[in-house]
């Protein structure tokens, strides 16, 4: 089990990225960050994991964070990176790096076309792109766990698969949406987010147990606030 202490209050933005690993590279956190960069790069299971997705199973919306400090310290470890938003319910990782969100993945599959240009934006993190989740309600009705669950989805994770080292994937809370079930069996491997004292047992277990079901690989489970805030 990775853990990640609660993030300090002091942290202050640098280049606009609100991201720990940048921020305050020689905190806990940031430590804890690097540790997780190293349980995905250097997994001993097969096929190696070179996507993986952030599933939620109840933390309060620590989503996006963990994602995206996860993917910010694979691209300063040295990787290429692709940093995908496939939360449409509420979208927050383009915020993060203060970035637009005009266009983005729920356009991409909304077009059908596999050959479209894909809305990738530099984050500001040399190696590491962002495809911000854009807006599923211009996706012609198309509710967001059926563009994630389509074949265009698929062929998409499989094409950033080949043209970037890692692929993190940032996907919405469980005990609330199954979007993520849809994009569980389609990554090399998930990472399961519990948070300390807000993530009941009980919703934990049902999150883990609705990964079994669709033949997700769980790589591990993450567990975030583990230390005070004046420890962070």
């Amino acid at each position: 089990m990775s853990q990640i202490q609660e993030r300090a209050e002091s942290q202050t933005r640098v280049g606009g990225i609100d991201l720990a690993i940048v921020s305050n590279p020689a905190s806990a956190v940031a430590e804890a960050y690097r540790s997780l960069r190293s349980t995905v790069k250097f997994a001993r299971v097969e096929p190696a994991v070179r996507s993986v997705a952030i599933a939620d199973a109840g933390t309060g919306g620590q989503h996006a964070e963990v994602a995206a400090n996860l993917a910010a310290a694979l691209a300063l470890g040295g990787d290429s990176v692709v940093l995908v938003d496939a939360d449409f319910r509420r979208p927050r990782t383009h915020e993060l790096f203060r970035l637009s969100n005009n266009t983005g993945l729920a356009e991409w599959l909304a077009s059908g076309d596999p050959a479209a240009t894909l809305p990738l934006v530099e984050s500001g993190i040399e190696g590491l792109s962002l495809l911000p989740a854009g807006h599923a309600g211009k996706s012609g009705g198309t509710l967001p766990a059926d563009l994630l669950g389509s074949d265009l989805f698929a062929r998409l994770l499989a094409r950033l698969r080949d043209e970037t080292a890692f692929v993190v994937v940032n996907t919405p809370p469980l005990p609330d949406f199954g979007d993520a079930l849809a994009v569980a069996p389609r990554v090399d491997a998930v990472l399961l987010l519990v948070r300390s004292g807000k993530t009941k047992r009980a919703a934990a277990q049902r999150a883990r147990e609705s990964l079994d079901r669709v033949g997700a690989r769980i790589l591990g489970v993450v567990l975030t606030d583990t230390g005070s805030r004046r420890r962070a």
